[in-house]
């Protein structure tokens, strides 16, 4: 996904890395780069609901991230579909 330019991850999974990795983290920790230069505009959002009734397709991406000096944060992100 990184190689691909996706900045904005969302996923319906409680997190993208598995439940117990030792504190690995190693999704979290390829897609912001840690290692290196950190990808600073990148985001995963974790468990998010999109109810099955919206097709697949291109969408624009409204993140709305609440201003907390954390390494997590509550969002609201608002999906506007782009017509074909």
């Amino acid at each position: 996904m990184v190689k691909k330019g996706v900045k904005h991850l969302l996923i319906d999974l409680p997190s993208v890395d598995r439940g117990k990795d030792g504190g690995e983290l190693l999704c979290h920790n390829t897609f912001w780069n840690t290692k290196g230069k950190i990808r600073m505009d990148a985001t995963i959002t974790e468990l998010i609901y999109v109810d099955n009734k919206i097709d697949d397709g291109t969408f624009f991406l409204n993140l709305q991230v609440a201003p907390f000096e954390n390494d997590a944060s509550p969002s609201k992100p608002i999906l506007y579909k782009i017509e074909d």
